[in-house]
């Protein structure tokens, strides 16, 4: 059955900013060796093969803070894979706590022709174990300003904001 990916990063004190907590910025490094990590297992980022992963999307919402020393969990999967382009899911854990979510979107790029390259079956099969279609993605509900709260639609006990 698939299951994310599963990635683990030790906080560095360099990570922290001035108010205690994990800048804004690393977050998007974690969620990168997330989506590396995973890219690595399913082996599709062989540089001889002519081809490589790149990032065309990033959605990224902060939950809560996190604060050094400590450890996160990287949980990546695959929500969907389009054409030439696939969708994937990302959460970065403290502990149990959900500290935020990303939904981000990946192509498969031709190292000779710098264009986008459509997803061969063999991708598609080598990702299968990570491929949840039917997982609760990014909240992509529009904002429209009023007063309240949006539900952030994801893992267990949906968080407002």
């Amino acid at each position: 059955m698939p299951a994310p990916h599963v990635t683990r990063q030790v906080l560095r004190f360099c990570d922290t900013d001035a108010l205690g907590h994990v800048n804004n910025a690393v977050y998007s490094v974690m969620l990168e060796a997330g989506r590396s990590e995973l890219a690595l297992a399913a082996g599709l980022l062989d540089p001889a093969a002519g081809h490589t992963v790149v990032l065309v999307r990033l959605e990224l919402d902060f939950l809560r803070e996190i604060t050094w020393p400590g450890e996160v969990t990287i949980e990546t999967w695959v929500s969907h894979i389009g054409n030439k382009s696939a969708r994937l899911s990302q959460r970065v854990l403290a502990g149990a706590t959900e500290s935020a979510r990303a939904s981000t979107v990946i192509a498969m790029l031709s190292t000779a022709t710098r264009r986008a390259i459509p997803f061969t079956q063999a991708w598609r099969t080598a990702l299968a174990p990570w491929t949840i279609p039917d997982a609760p993605t990014h909240d992509a509900a529009p904002r429209d300003g009023a007063q309240g709260t949006a539900a952030v639609q994801g893992s267990p006990g949906s968080v407002s904001r």
